[in-house]
């Protein structure tokens, strides 16, 4: 029966989660209604075409000093450093860029290419933060990130953790845009766990244990950045099958503190908002560790569409059951009571609405590929906007957010986005 469904699944996955190089994303609909673009505020000096992306990751180590690079095994320790990705091909101009990233309709595909990677050092796993932060492992690297967050207008740290079938420089590029998007005024890091570029090793379970196997390693980062960093908030992005790293790690960390309040543990770790992307993970397994993960984070923001072709073949042939980013249910009472006691949970559906407004919006990549998806992703992780002042209304459940036929007209009473955190409560 699997192996009926294989060619399926592949198909569905061809165009979700791809390992070729990076286009700019579509420019969301928050700048084309607007008519500001996303770098207009920034000043002379930071106007250059490339940027900065830290990262951590738990793959293992290819290449020479002169030339570093990392493949698909997994390493039992986190390298740390940081990426240069660059926007565009030489001929491509600042004013360029500025004007291309507010563009609904774009005449140039602008590529992402890494521009250098310098590695800081590696942090041993299960190492205290102690021993995390001292001169061995990485300190220089922190002392880099801290000067980043404290020299950026917003002091927030964006994490983003990749879904499956890609490689080290997707998770990069990826961080970049969203980065890009936000203005560049926040510091982003990328989570690059080990996945590989096949979906056989995800639908055979490889990669699947690998997610809950880097769920450790993303819990020893959370509390390296909690305890190291000025970061006034931690925000962790999550897509996919990097759903399953991030609910694992983030309940794992609450675990590991169990005679600690949950107020205590707010203070330390500062989790912003948790962003679960089109997630491949189980509803049964998600609602399990949710409490946990509503006591640590100030929102959890789950969407979902009725058509993620992905997400379908994921759970008719993988075990759990339907997945978070799938509309509907298969949870039973005392889960979905579970959900409503929930303080912090935001169901953002995307295909709520859609004979209103006159389209659907679906596919796996939709939260990034979709300029009405991809305002809301920033709106969340850049400001403090509640979902009825991000132009959302309320939908059938009293978690549940969808979005109006009139969204965009709603985004245009927002002030200019020249500084997101500007627009704080």
């Amino acid at each position: 029966m699997v192996l009926a469904f294989l060619p399926v699944l592949c198909a569905a996955f061809v165009s979700s989660c791809g390992v070729g190089v990076q286009p700019l994303m579509p420019t969301p609909v928050l700048y084309t209604e607007s008519g500001h673009k996303p770098l207009d505020h920034l000043p002379p000096g930071e106007r250059w075409k490339e940027r900065r992306v830290y990262y951590v990751t738990n793959r293992s180590r290819q290449g020479g000093a002169q030339r570093i690079s990392y493949g698909n095994g997994i390493s039992p320790d986190l390298s740390v450093g940081t990426s240069l990705i660059g926007f565009g091909g030489p001929d491509m101009t600042w004013a360029h860029l500025n004007r291309v990233s507010a563009e609904s309709e774009r005449d140039d595909v602008v590529e992402l290419s890494i521009a250098g990677i310098a590695e800081f050092g590696r942090i041993p796993a299960n190492s205290t933060v102690s021993q995390a932060a001292g001169p061995e492992a990485a300190a220089f690297w922190l002392k880099e990130l801290n000067e980043s967050i404290d020299s950026s207008r917003d002091k927030d740290l964006l994490i983003y953790v990749h879904g499956a079938k890609v490689n080290f420089y997707n998770s990069c590029a990826f961080a970049a845009q969203l980065d890009h998007f936000l203005g560049r005024d926040m510091t982003s890091l990328a989570f690059a766990w080990p996945t590989h570029q096949n979906i056989l090793s995800y639908v055979s379970g490889a990669d699947v244990h690998r997610a809950y196997e880097s769920a450790e390693a993303l819990a020893d980062l959370l509390e390296l950045l909690g305890s190291r960093t000025d970061a006034r908030r931690i925000h962790i992005l999550s897509w996919s099958a990097g759903a399953r790293v991030a609910t694992r790690g983030i309940a794992l960390l609450r675990e590991r503190h169990p005679n600690e309040s949950a107020a205590s543990l707010r203070r330390r770790f500062r989790i912003g908002t948790a962003y679960f992307a089109a997630g491949d993970v189980p509803s049964h397994e998600f609602v399990a560790a949710a409490p946990a993960i509503d006591s640590l984070v100030e929102r959890i923001i789950v969407t979902q569409t009725d058509h993620d072709s992905a997400l379908e073949s994921s759970s008719r042939i993988m075990r759990g059951g339907m997945r978070i980013g799938q509309q509907g249910n298969d949870l039973n009472e005392d889960e979905i009571a579970v959900l409503r006691s929930l303080k912090h949970l935001e169901v953002v559906d995307m295909s709520e609405g859609t004979e209103k407004r006159g389209f659907d919006i679906v596919g796996h990549r939709y939260w990034f590929d979709h300029p009405w998806a991809s305002t809301d992703v920033l709106l969340s992780i850049g400001t403090d906007l509640s979902p009825r002042e991000r132009g959302l209304v309320p939908g059938g459940l009293p978690m549940q957010w969808d979005l109006p036929p009139d969204y965009p007209e709603r985004l245009r009473r927002l002030p200019p986005p020249t500084s997101f955190r500007r627009w704080n409560r």
